[in-house]
Formats: structure tokens, C-alpha cells, sequence
């Protein structure tokens, strides 16, 4: 490894991969427009976000490195020591902020256990922008990712979460695969106490972004909202 290893970037992008506004703050931005490396995870939607940047050299000249769950750290290490030759590289997220509900983790472990740098830049979490909009409990937190599968597992993952919340009133905060949604939802409002409550977030920050956040009593005289298909950040207190 170079005498002086560059700086690892964390660079996030826009949650919706539909906007094209520009994502990033003028200070970020150059911070940023002289890296010619980065870890992505689609070299699609990276080249698109990587347009908007407007780095100082042509995007063919960009070279681009597969992040996700298959990057061994043998392929970290070699990126890292045979092509920076001390220059910065980025980790750009494909939808939101890196490492948070989203790969990079190993690579963010990499730099701190070999002394390089590491910079976040400031951008949308769904995750966090979620409980902003919540009204719930926002001192004390948790985010436990995906929901089980298994009928029984899952019973038992409310159940967990109704006792955690009447133990400390901390926020359980997780995630499904989309065409899943409605019928997690349902399974929420059936299975949890009344005076509980239940906010769905959905396609943070996109036209139709919608956030609703209720007892699960008056959930229960509600009308669900279609979640098919659409990113969304399910919360209880």
C-alpha cells in the first residue's frame, strides 16, 4: 500500500433513482469531482448519478469497482493497494446513504483497519427520514432490517417488538421486500395491541411519497393504502 493511502468518500445518492436534481452541496461537490475511482453497486444507475457530479474528467475515464454482497476483501485489498496508488476513491450507494441499510460496510472496515481515511458526506436516509416524520420516539431507536418470513418467526418478532416498546418505549424500525408490504401491514394491524402505533413511509422523497402514522385502532377502521411494489420504512412505538 502507497505511503499515503488516499481518502475513502461516502457518497450518498437520491432515495428515488427517478430524480435527476442534482443531491449533493456545492462543498461536497468538490470535495468530490476529482475522483476517478468508485465502489458501486450498479454501474447503470452509478453513471447516471456520476453525470450529475460532473467530475473533472470525461465519465468514460471513470473506472468502477462491484460493490455488493459477493466483494471479498481479497478484491478490497487489491483495489485498495494495485489500482489507487494513493489517489481517493468513492462509495457511492445506488439509493440514499452508504453502509446504512445498504452494502459497504466491509468496505468502510477496510480503510479503518488499514489507517485510511474515511469521509461521509451528508445526504437522505429513508431510515432516518422515516422517524423524522414519524412523532415517535426519536432519543431511542432501532433498526431490526428485514421482517421473517416464517409465519411463527414473525409471530415471534412482533411480540418482541410489543415487549420492547412497553420496556423502554424505543422505536422498532424494519423493512420488507415490496410485493410483501400489503400484506405485512396487515399482519401489523391484526396482530398488534390497539393503543400501539404504526407509521408506513413510503417512496420517501418521490412524487407520491406518502407517510401516515396512527394507532392501530384507527388502523383498523382505515382503508390500506396500496404498498405493492413501493420502497418502504415500516416504524412502531
Amino acid at each position: 500500500m502507497p505511503n499515503k493511502p488516499g481518502k475513502l468518500f461516502l457518497i450518498p445518492s437520491p432515495i428515488d433513482q427517478n430524480n435527476n436534481q442534482q443531491f449533493l452541496i456545492n462543498w461536497q461537490l468538490n470535495k468530490i469531482r476529482h475522483i476517478r475511482h468508485f465502489f458501486v453497486e450498479n454501474e447503470k444507475i452509478a453513471r447516471s448519478a456520476l453525470k450529475h457530479i460532473k467530475l473533472n474528467i470525461p465519465i468514460q475515464q471513470v473506472k468502477l469497482f462491484k460493490n455488493d454482497s459477493s466483494t471479498s476483501i481479497d478484491e478490497i485489498h487489491e483495489i485498495f493497494t494495485s489500482e489507487l496508488n494513493g489517489e481517493d476513491i468513492g462509495l457511492l450507494s445506488d439509493s440514499g446513504t452508504p453502509c446504512i441499510a445498504d452494502p459497504g460496510a466491509k468496505i468502510v472496515d477496510y480503510a479503518h483497519k488499514n489507517n485510511i481515511g474515511v469521509e461521509p458526506l451528508i445526504g437522505p436516509s429513508s431510515i432516518i427520514m422515516a422517524l423524522m416524520s414519524s412523532g415517535f420516539n426519536g432519543q431511542r431507536f432501532r433498526f431490526l432490517g428485514y421482517v421473517p418470513i416464517n409465519k411463527e418467526e414473525k409471530r415471534n418478532f412482533f411480540k418482541e417488538i410489543e415487549k420492547t416498546i412497553q420496556l423502554t418505549n424505543e422505536t422498532q424500525i424494519f423493512i420488507e421486500t415490496p410485493y410483501r408490504n400489503d400484506q405485512l401491514l396487515s399482519d401489523l394491524i391484526e396482530t398488534l395491541n390497539d393503543e400501539l402505533r404504526i407509521c408506513i413511509a413510503s417512496n420517501i422523497t418521490a412524487k407520491d411519497e406518502q407517510i401516515i402514522s396512527m394507532e392501530v385502532a384507527r388502523w383498523k377502521h382505515l382503508k390500506q393504502p396500496s404498498l405493492n411494489k413501493k420502497p418502504c420504512i415500516f416504524l412502531v412505538n
